[in-house]
């Protein structure tokens, strides 16, 4: 777990440093030591930026510091575009039925002003839709999940512990439940087809409706109940759960057997 933490540490690191830089290059423009107003555009759009540009630096670091493999098995998929047809109608699934059940369990959602004014600004649907997906797999699929099924006997502990490490890292309670249960489908496609593309894709759709929601949505506030009535929002979910089963059996007749995993070669450069 050594290296895992190493990761995380980085993840953070990078955060911190790029919000420290923009934030203190935005007091000294304005001559005040005054921590900015949350609806000062010019604050809300540096703060973005920096988010955009941590998460970029954190994939660079990943791949220069070959934590990540460069093979074309890791960054290309030659299985049946079925099979990516049915893991992004997994993830849609899963969408129903566990974004119902956060709903009933009613966790407080402390970043929902900030997901709002992500979702309202370019920069925040580039961080949300693009840089997340991409580099989330980098580092929770590619980089610390790849690494422990490489080292531990039993795949599921490794696809666990990587979910959940993803939903915790939100750092949001209502978003963790559904980070993990999110997490172990990526890790699960993963762990069979070997490659980050999959899981990419999932990620983006995943990403992507939450976005086109909010912006087709009367209300931001809309749950599932409000908007389709409580039989309504069963039914949906329901329909969630079925076709997540479906898409599972179907992901398994097609690929038995998964990826192979091999104890790794000494990778990192980076310290």
């Amino acid at each position: 777990m050594g290296r895992t933490i190493k990761l995380l540490l980085y993840y953070f690191a990078y955060q911190l440093a790029f919000m420290g830089v923009f934030l203190c290059g935005y007091m000294i423009f304005h001559h005040t030591t005054e921590l900015p107003q949350s609806t000062d555009s010019t604050y809300i759009t540096l703060i973005l930026l920096a988010q955009v540009l941590s998460t970029a630096a954190v994939g660079i670091h990943l791949i220069v510091g070959k934590y990540v493999p460069l093979d074309r098995k890791t960054w290309a998929y030659y299985n049946s575009g079925k099979v990516l047809i049915a893991a992004i109608l997994l993830i849609v699934g899963m969408g129903l039925w566990s974004n119902y059940l956060n709903e009933l369990a009613d966790l407080p959602n402390n970043m929902q002003e900030i997901f709002a004014m992500m979702m309202q600004h370019p920069l925040g649907v580039v961080a949300i839709t693009i840089m997340a997906p991409v580099v989330e797999e980098l580092l929770f699929r590619g980089a610390i999940q790849g690494h422990l099924l490489r080292k531990w006997k039993k795949p599921l502990w490794a696809i666990v512990v990587s979910s959940l490490i993803f939903g915790i890292v939100h750092g949001n309670w209502v978003q963790a439940p559904f980070a993990f249960v999110v997490g172990l489908a990526l890790g699960w496609i993963y762990y069979h087809t070997g490659s980050l593309l999959p899981g990419i894709l999932m990620h983006f759709v995943n990403n992507s409706t939450a976005v086109f929601s909010f912006w087709l949505s009367d209300d931001p506030n809309a749950t599932m109940v409000s908007t389709y009535g409580p039989e309504g929002a069963v039914l949906m979910a329901v329909a969630g759960a079925i076709l997540t089963l479906v898409c599972i059996k179907y992901i398994q007749k097609q690929l038995p057997q998964p990826a192979t995993w091999r104890e790794e070669q000494p990778t990192s450069t980076i310290e």
